[in-house]
């Protein structure tokens, strides 16, 4: 574990996920676990020679094939046309974006990362990059992972709630089905009597031999 927060301290904490993995913190136990850590293209050569140092390796360049770059940056919703379908929302990793459904969206300054994942979901292009120094662009990245894990708990607990919910219904249909055949039950050993009644009163006795006397015994003691 303490190997994973000296990865993940050094990691630019913008969750991104171009490194293959959802988050920073996810990046860094994949490290651990032995992927390449040249896979940071945000953190550029600075971070490569920090992990280097950290696990004893010698990667000499970082691997461009998970570019591109994101610089100090932020995003802005353009209000007047966004149409409030949402998409940017569940795109956001760690919740930056606030509004409702055909509700006009807005950023939330002090946690959006500027990691462009919202930018590609959005319908009308409505979102753009708005650059900034280095200083006001760590401030989020920052608490980024703090946020990130609250949205990602937040998403565990809404499909658990879901499948509780789900399991209710289950359970519901389920004791109305075992009432429905216990139910069904009694009434087919009711059915079962008095189709034994039947038979005994019907022509069919004759099959057994059985007398007058025998068929009122029967039906009295079935009584």
């Amino acid at each position: 574990m303490e190997l994973i927060d000296l990865i993940h301290k050094e990691l630019p904490q913008i969750q991104c996920g171009r490194c293959d993995t959802p988050g920073c913190k996810q990046y860094a136990e994949a490290i651990v676990n032995g992927s390449p850590h040249d896979r940071c293209v945000p953190g550029g050569f600075k971070t490569l020679k920090k992990l280097n140092a950290i696990t004893n390796t010698n990667y000499i360049s970082v691997n461009s094939e998970y570019g591109p770059t994101i610089k100090s940056q932020k995003v802005k919703i353009i209000e007047e046309e966004c149409i409030g379908c949402k998409k940017c929302i569940s795109a956001c990793p760690v919740d930056a974006i606030t509004g409702g459904t055909n509700m006009m969206h807005s950023i939330i300054d002090d946690l959006c990362t500027g990691c462009e994942l919202c930018i590609e979901p959005c319908p009308v292009d409505c979102i753009e990059i708005i650059p900034l120094s280095d200083q006001d662009a760590a401030k989020p990245r920052e608490v980024s992972q703090f946020f990130y894990d609250s949205k990602e708990n937040l998403t565990i607990n809404k499909k658990r709630n879901k499948l509780i919910n789900f399991s209710n219904k289950n359970m519901e249909i389920s004791d109305t089905l075992n009432l429905q055949l216990k139910n069904r039950n009694i009434d087919k050993s009711k059915m079962i009597d008095e189709m034994q009644n039947k038979i005994i009163k019907s022509d069919l006795s004759k099959l057994h031999r059985f007398d007058e006397n025998e068929i009122n015994t029967f039906l009295q003691d079935d009584n």
